[in-house]
Formats: structure tokens, C-alpha cells, sequence
């Protein structure tokens, strides 16, 4: 009885019906890949530039006092001014005494050349009378030396005698030879030149103190902004000192100083934006040395077209680097160092060879796309040329 009953679960499992294996399924096509693309559009890489600039002045110039003087009064720092407007004054009192005094000389220079000329042409009419009365002299005292030659000669007159005669001859011709030479004397005028040259040293004088009266006013050679004042009231200033320093602090200039290679990139048509104390104003190239100087460097100046203040700044500016069909880096696959992209062409990714033009800041630029051209990005993980992919929008 035992023995049935331990045998009846394996006969009702025997006896059980057979439950049906379901047929196997054929084989499946593979799953296509969801990825996202990119169209590959032409346009142009750059780059972002930024570096320091200082900003000065246009005009900058430390003004120097013209003269030597006391100063009665000077404009304040900060002060605008005009072209020709008076900043420092000093005192006027010795420049006007020094201008009087000079005016006096130049008047008792030109009544004593008057004077002259006036004696001179009385003086040569007597001149000419002395001339000839001493020619006469001459003559007569000659003749009498030559006819006492011819008595000594025989005997007539003792040689005492000649010898006195001699000297009156030689005594005639001194004479004369004086009244030659007063007469040629006027008649070339060394006195008068001499006075004349005493009048034009007086003119000079009074040209000196007159441009020094007009110096004792320190002026502005151009418009703009007094910035430093040297000077104060009741200091004596010598001519050549400092006087103030004046800059047209409205009109500025942005210096930079950049390597040869980059500074050639720049043109009149590069748009630069001058950052400072959080103000940003647009600026344009105004010129740039052709050369670097000591420091190896170019000088480039740029001219803002906004308000900003004397000091540092920061430039920015941009630099093509390059002209293709813009992708993001991360669409770039290298191998075997050749530069690959994935297309979607047919629902299968494919790769295509292109050529690497510049990378910037994630994007690249390439050639041997055409335009539109669906490119994946981001590649996944594994992807392999063929593979069926389902374009994510």
C-alpha cells in the first residue's frame, strides 16, 4: 500500500499533457541608433583677443614758464581752458619797467644816428676844403723841396736849409694823407653804421621786453584740461621751469603693444571694444608702427569713440582664423591621423574624411562637407561606419 502510494505522483505526472514550445522566431534586424545632428553651414572662426591698453591723452604737454618772475596767481587743477587762455600769471611790474627802459635806449639811439647824419653832411663840404687846401700844401711844399735840391746843388743854399725844407714837404704830405683819409672815413660811413648797429641792438631790446611782458602771462598752446599745476602764489619761477601740465583728457588714445605677427592681422575694418571700471566703449584702429621697437613689440593705437578716463583698460577684439564649414569640436573624430565627421546618409552613419582648417573655443572649422550636410554630434559611444541611426529632432 506504502509502495502505490509513492509510485501514483510519478504515473500522474507521466500522464500529464505536454505543454507546447512556441515556434522560434526568424531573425531580427538590428535596432537603429537615436542620435542628434548638426548642419554643417560655411562661415567664419575667430577668435577672441583680449589684452591691456593704457589710455592717454591726445595731446599731453608740460607747459614751461617763457621768463623768470614772481607768481601772483594760478589756475586751479582741473580747470578748462582754452588755446591762448593765461593758466599762471606773474608779476608784470619788472617787464613793464624793462620795456620802458629799452623804449628810452631805442629813442637815444636813434637821435644820436640823426644827429650824426646831420653833422656828417656839414662835415663833408669841409672835408673836401681841408682836402684840397691840404693838396695845395702838398704841392707847394714839394716844389720848394725840389728847387732847394737844385740851389744846394750849386752851392746856393746850405744843407741846413734843405733839411728844413724836407721836412716841411713831409710834414704837407701827412697832411694831406689825414685829410684823404677823413674824407673816405665819411664817405664809406663806419660812423654811421656803427650807429645804426646800435639802433637795431636797441630795436632788439625793446622785441625782448616785449615778448618777455607777454611771457609773463604762462598760456595754453592748445585747448583742454589743466591737469597739474607746478606753481604756487609768491614762488619765483625761472625761465624753462614747469609751469602746469595741460591734456585733452576728452579726447583719448588707447595704446597697445602687441607682437609683429598679430599686429599685422589688424585693419581699419577690425571692430575693438575698450573695457574699463565696467563702461564699455567701441574703438577703431587709428594707426600702428610698422616696425617693433625695442621691446620686440608694435605700438598699436586705437581711437574710442566713447568717454573714458585717462589709465588702464582692457581690449577686446576678434581674429579671423579661418573660413569653412563650422562644426562643434567634439564632432571630429581622429584616426590613424586623418580627420573624420559621421553624415547621416540613407538612415547609416558613414564617415567622411575632412580636412581641419582651426579649432576655437569647441568649434572647428573644416573642408569637404557640402552644405546642409547632416553631421552627428555627439558622437556615441562605439559608432562604426554603417551602423543604422534614427535622426532625434
Amino acid at each position: 500500500m506504502r509502495r502505490f502510494l509513492l509510485l501514483l505522483p510519478l504515473l500522474l505526472f507521466a500522464c500529464a499533457p505536454k505543454k507546447a514550445k512556441p515556434p522560434l522566431p526568424a531573425t531580427q534586424a538590428p535596432l537603429a541608433l537615436q542620435v542628434r545632428v548638426v548642419e554643417a553651414k560655411r562661415g567664419v572662426l575667430e577668435r577672441e583677443v583680449r589684452t591691456s591698453a593704457s589710455l592717454q591723452a591726445e595731446k599731453d604737454s608740460l607747459v614751461a614758464a617763457g621768463a623768470s618772475g614772481r607768481v601772483l596767481r594760478a589756475l586751479p587743477a582741473g580747470t578748462r581752458v582754452g588755446a591762448g587762455e593765461g593758466v599762471v600769471y606773474l608779476d608784470p611790474a619788472p617787464f613793464q619797467e624793462a620795456l620802458e627802459a629799452a623804449r628810452l635806449n631805442l629813442k637815444q639811439a636813434e637821435a644820436n644816428l640823426e644827429r650824426t647824419r646831420s653833422q656828417l653832411a656839414g662835415n663833408r663840404a669841409t672835408l673836401k676844403a681841408q682836402l684840397q687846401a691840404a693838396e695845395a700844401q702838398l704841392q707847394a711844399a714839394k716844389k720848394r723841396y725840389e728847387e732847394g735840391q737844385a740851389l744846394l746843388s750849386a752851392g746856393a743854399l746850405a744843407p741846413l736849409d734843405l733839411k728844413a725844407l724836407e721836412a716841411q714837404y713831409r710834414q704837407a704830405e701827412s697832411n694831406y694823407q689825414n685829410a684823404l683819409e677823413a674824407l673816405s672815413r665819411l664817405e664809406r660811413g663806419e660812423d654811421l653804421r656803427l650807429l645804426e648797429l646800435q639802433v637795431e641792438a636797441a630795436r632788439l631790446q625793446v622785441h625782448q621786453a616785449e615778448r618777455n611782458l607777454k611771457e609773463s602771462t604762462v598760456r595754453a598752446p592748445f585747448a583742454g584740461e589743466v591737469v597739474e599745476v607746478f606753481v604756487r602764489e609768491g614762488e619765483f619761477v625761472g625761465t624753462g621751469s614747469r609751469a602746469f601740465r595741460l591734456a585733452t583728457t576728452d579726447r583719448l588714445l588707447a595704446k597697445v603693444y602687441l607682437p609683429p605677427d598679430q599686429a599685422s592681422a589688424l585693419t581699419p575694418d577690425t571692430p575693438f571694444l575698450l573695457r574699463q571700471n565696467g563702461r564699455e566703449v567701441r574703438a577703431r584702429l587709428l594707426r600702428k608702427t610698422d616696425l617693433p621697437g625695442q621691446t620686440r613689440l608694435v605700438e598699436v593705437v586705437l581711437k574710442p569713440e566713447g568717454t573714458l578716463l585717462p589709465g588702464p583698460a582692457e581690449v577686446r577684439y576678434r581674429v579671423k582664423l579661418a573660413e569653412g564649414f563650422l562644426l562643434p569640436s567634439a564632432s571630429l573624430q581622429v584616426r590613424e591621423g586623418e580627420t573624420l565627421v559621421y553624415q547621416v546618409k540613407a538612415g547609416k552613419a558613414r564617415t567622411t574624411p575632412v580636412r581641419l582648417l582651426a579649432q576655437e573655443g569647441g568649434q572647428a572649422a573644416v573642408e569637404g562637407l557640402e552644405e546642409g550636410a547632416e553631421v552627428i554630434h555627439p558622437v556615441p559611444v562605439g559608432l562604426k561606419d554603417g551602423d543604422p541611426v534614427e535622426v532625434v529632432r
